[in-house]
């Protein structure tokens, strides 16, 4: 299967929610994807929930800045 890169993604409306809390909801959110497969952008659209997770080690995961 090939891979497109740098594709932005369209969600639509969302709620926003950690955990199980509802903090917010948004009218679109769009996220830049670096790699995916097209079966794999559209699972990524169609998907009811969807989770973010911090990756460890990457810029910004919970590293304390000195």
């Amino acid at each position: 299967m090939s891979k497109v890169t740098n594709v932005r993604v369209n969600l639509g409306p969302r709620m926003i929610m950690v955990g199980k809390e509802v903090l917010g909801t948004s009218d679109n959110i769009s996220i830049q994807v670096a790699e995916a497969t097209e079966e794999e952008l559209e699972k990524l659209k169609s998907a009811y929930e969807i989770r973010l997770v911090k990756m460890v080690g990457e810029r910004g995961a919970g590293e304390k800045n000195e």
